[in-house]
C-alpha cells in the first residue's frame, strides 16, 4: 500500500483554485469583447473568482496541520520553489479578483463604490463620492488585462506544482501543467456556463452570443485536453520503463475506471457531445444555437465533475507511481 501524503484536501484545493483562474480568465475575455450580451458572463465570472481559491488556499492550510508553516512560505521568495512562488501568486490573485469582483456588484451593491474626494474624508464614508460609470468600466478593462495572465498562471501552476517533484514519474512532464491550465479554464467557463442555466432568461434570443460564447469556448478547452491527454499517454508508453510502469495505474490499475470513465467519459466525450449537438447548427450555418437550459447545466455539471476527478487521478496515481531500480551487470 502506497503512503498517500497527499490526500482529498489537496485535490479539491487544486481543482478550486483551477475553477477560480478559469472564471477571472472567461470574465476578463468577455470584458474584452464588450458588448451588452457578454456582460452578463463577465459578472459572473468576476463574481465567483475570489471565493473557491480562497477556500481551496485554507484547504491546504487545514491539510498542513501547520498553519504557521503556510505563513512561513511569505518571509522569503525562494524563485526556485514552486510552492514559495505560487504561494504569492495565488495570494495576489485572490486580492486582485477581490478589487475586480467589488467593480462588478450588481445594484444596489453597487452604491458601496464609493470613493473619498479628499483625504480629510477618508473617515467619513457619507462624504465619499459615487464612482461614475465610466471610471467602473475603466477599471473593469484594467483589472481584467492585468489579472488574465495571472489568472493563466494560476491554472497552469496546479500542474507545475505537481511536476516539480521528480521522485514521481506519473507527473514527470510538462504536459501536466498544460492539461491542468486547459482543464481550469474548461472548469472555469463550465461554472459560468452552469450558473447563467440555474439563472434562466427572460428573453432567450438575447443571450445567443452569450450561449455561444461559453458553449464554443468550453468546446475548443475540451479539444485542447484531448491533445494534451493524447501525448501524455503515448510519452509514458515509449518513455522509460519507470514511465511505462506509471502509466499503467491508469491502463489496467487501480485508478483505470476513475479516469476512464470519470475523466474520459463523463468529464470530456459526453460534454463535447452534448455541446457539439448544442453548435451544430450554427457550425453547418442552419441556424442559432440549440438553446437548452438542461443541456447546459448537463454539460457544465459533467465538466466540472471531470476536472475534479482528473486531479484526484494525478494527485493519488502520481504518489502511487515511483521509479524503478536501477539493475547493473
Amino acid at each position: 500500500m502506497e503512503n498517500i501524503e497527499w490526500g482529498i484536501l489537496v485535490v479539491n484545493y487544486l481543482f478550486l483554485a483551477g475553477l477560480s483562474a478559469g472564471a477571472f480568465a472567461v470574465s476578463s475575455f468577455a470584458t474584452y469583447i464588450g458588448g451588452p450580451h457578454f456582460r452578463r458572463v463577465a459578472r459572473i465570472g468576476a463574481l465567483v473568482a475570489p471565493f473557491p481559491v480562497a477556500i481551496g488556499v485554507g484547504l491546504l492550510v487545514l491539510d498542513l496541520g501547520r498553519p504557521l508553516a503556510f505563513y512561513n512560505l511569505f518571509l522569503i521568495v525562494q524563485f526556485t520553489s514552486p510552492m514559495s512562488i505560487g504561494s504569492w501568486l495565488l495570494t495576489g490573485f485572490i486580492f486582485l479578483s477581490l478589487a475586480y469582483a467589488a467593480l462588478w456588484l450588481p445594484a444596489p451593491f453597487d452604491n458601496l463604490l464609493r470613493l473619498p474626494s479628499r483625504l480629510s474624508d477618508v473617515l467619513h464614508f457619507t462624504r465619499w463620492h459615487l464612482l461614475s460609470i465610466n471610471t467602473i468600466r475603466r477599471w473593469h478593462a484594467i483589472l481584467a488585462a492585468v489579472g488574465f495572465p495571472i489568472a493563466l498562471g494560476v491554472g497552469i501552476y496546479t500542474g507545475i506544482l505537481l511536476g516539480a517533484i521528480p521522485s514521481r514519474p506519473f507527473w514527470n512532464t510538462p504536459m501536466v501543467a498544460q492539461l491542468f491550465l486547459f482543464s481550469a479554464m474548461s472548469s472555469g467557463t463550465a461554472i459560468v456556463l452552469l450558473i447563467t442555466a440555474l439563472l434562466g432568461t427572460r428573453h432567450e434570443s438575447g443571450y445567443e452570443e452569450e450561449r455561444r460564447l461559453l458553449v464554443s469556448t468550453d468546446m475548443v478547452l475540451i479539444v485542447l485536453e484531448i491533445f494534451m491527454i493524447v501525448p501524455f499517454l503515448l510519452h509514458h508508453a515509449l518513455s522509460t520503463q519507470s514511465s511505462a510502469s506509471s502509466i499503467e495505474l491508469i491502463l489496467g490499475g487501480e485508478y483505470t475506471a476513475w479516469f476512464w470513465i470519470g475523466v474520459i467519459l463523463l468529464g470530456i466525450l459526453l460534454p463535447l457531445f452534448i455541446e457539439a449537438y448544442d453548435l451544430f447548427p450554427v457550425i453547418l450555418k442552419e441556424g442559432a444555437t440549440r438553446y437548452s437550459l438542461v443541456l447546459s447545466g448537463l454539460s457544465a455539471i459533467l465538466v466540472l465533475v471531470g476536472g475534479f476527478v482528473l486531479r484526484f487521478v494525478f494527485v493519488y496515481a502520481g504518489q502511487a507511481s515511483h521509479f524503478m531500480p536501477v539493475v547493473t551487470r
